[in-house]
């Protein structure tokens, strides 16, 4: 019986190793959304910024503009380029963040894309 009990632990305990490695090498395929501390960089051109799917320019980020990567890694990703811009203040009625998910249910969550000209110029 104590036999039998010490090969069901080691089996069970080879099975759950075997489970960890498995979601460790998920993980590590599925990348992370952003890059922690990317590198400092600025704008070298003038950024029509726009809804995916759309010509329509939202807003203009200058050239100059001092930005952090924050690239995606991993294969389930989308455009690898990214980066970000943080905006600081001591007013706190910048941002309503209130708004229902149902007034934004056109817009890809907080992401935006900078390829509005590319498809002005597929049209």
């Amino acid at each position: 019986m104590k036999t039998k009990i010490l090969k069901l632990a080691f089996a069970i305990s080879i099975l759950l190793n075997v489970c960890l490695i498995l979601a460790i090498l998920y993980q590590a395929l599925n990348g992370c959304a952003e890059i922690a501390n990317g590198r400092i960089g600025v704008l070298s051109k003038d950024i029509e910024v726009g809804y995916f799917g759309s010509d329509k320019t939202i807003f203009t980020l200058p050239k100059g503009l001092v930005v952090r990567e924050a690239s995606a890694t991993g294969a389930d990703w989308f455009e690898p380029y990214r980066f970000r811009i943080v905006v600081t203040s001591d007013t706190d009625s910048i941002v309503d963040y209130s708004v229902s998910k149902k007034e934004i249910k056109d817009q890809d969550s907080e992401y935006y894309s900078a390829e509005v000209i590319a498809r002005r110029i597929k049209k």
